[in-house]
């Protein structure tokens, strides 16, 4: 075998030190890939051609609650980690081959998908997909539990009342409406509104105090609901009025049955700064369709029913095409 010539030995030796650097370099991208993929806000992995399981993060093993044996054996496959899942009720009820059948019918699809799903622990994911050039997929998993839970808690400030939680007159306005849509479809008196005042409550606040006023909206509040079925609506309007939404009703009796339940129960004496404070309440009641099929057509008339109960001594209700009735 010829000795190379020292010309040889020098540009073997470059292309060694060329190599080298580019295994340097390439080491240096695959560090940094790295580093991108375990500092992820989330969850991250890669699945190759042949939905193979390439690489999962801690954060998504943390996330879903992976555990170590199902690396055991190597990455696992797509579908196995859907059988896993499905398995332990992450999908929710339902059959597993069927839940796992589906998902991997979309996953061989290979198309972008963004969707939310909520485990069953409670926390709601934030899942993207989207495949890769030469096949695979990259899905990534973000937790939005909070995100949605300030969503939620500011949209219902939005339509409920601070004090007592109930609706307030926005959400109240739209439940009305809606119940009304529905009188107008069946023909029924499906609508029953309540539009309560409360009597000697200024003088209460007044005495005691704000804290015990808004103590006592607090307990009048609870009293109310207590006292309407599930799908009935009680929302505070502002003040001391409040108004129920009766849905489901077949005639004006009904209506009578639990303005007189609701007069009775917020007659009993409330505890409030160490006295026993009672109150009254006066109420005015419109029927639809018989009285209006419009939100401010029995809004209207109930107020006006109202102004009837309080002319006649209050502590009573009426409705608007009839005088006054005491609950006792």
């Amino acid at each position: 075998m010829d000795r190379l010539s020292v010309y040889e030995l020098q540009e073997l030796a470059g292309a060694v030190n060329h190599i080298a650097d580019y295994v340097d370099a390439l080491r240096e991208r695959v560090r940094l890939l790295e580093a991108v993929i375990e500092n992820f806000p989330g969850g991250i992995s890669l699945f190759d051609e042949d939905l193979q399981l390439v690489l999962c993060n801690e954060r998504q093993k943390e996330m879903l609650d992976y555990p170590p044996e199902l690396f055991a054996g190597g990455p696992p496959s797509m579908e196995k980690l859907f059988r896993f899942n499905a398995s332990r009720g992450e999908y929710g009820p339902g059959d597993v081959d069927d839940q796992v059948e589906r998902r991997m019918a979309l996953a061989r699809e290979r198309k972008a998908h963004h969707y939310e799903r909520t485990r069953p622990n409670g926390m709601v994911l934030e899942i993207r997909g989207a495949p890769i050039e030469g096949g695979g997929f990259v899905t990534t998993y973000l937790d939005v539990t909070e995100d949605r839970r300030n969503q939620a808690m500011i949209a219902h400030m939005a339509h409920h009342d601070t004090l007592t939680d109930l609706p307030n007159r926005a959400l109240f306005a739209d439940r009305l409406q809606n119940a009304v849509a529905l009188a107008k479809r069946s023909g029924l008196v499906a609508v029953h509104y309540h539009y309560l005042d409360i009597d000697c409550f200024k003088p209460v606040n007044d005495r005691l105090g704000h804290q015990a006023g808004d103590d006592l909206l607090v307990a009048i509040a609870g009293r109310l609901k207590r006292s309407v079925r599930e799908n009935d609506t009680v929302a505070r309007l502002g003040g001391d009025e409040f108004a129920i939404v009766q849905t489901g009703i077949r005639e004006q009796a009904d209506a009578g049955v639990l303005a007189r339940r609701i007069v009775n129960e917020i007659g009993r004496p409330y505890e409030l700064a160490g006295e026993s404070v009672t109150i009254g309440v006066s109420i005015g009641v419109s029927l639809a369709p018989i009285d209006g099929i419009t939100t401010d057509e029995l809004l209207r008339k109930a107020d006006a029913a109202l102004y009837r109960s309080k002319s006649v001594g209050r502590g009573c209700f009426s409705f608007f095409r009839e005088k006054a009735v005491a609950a006792a």
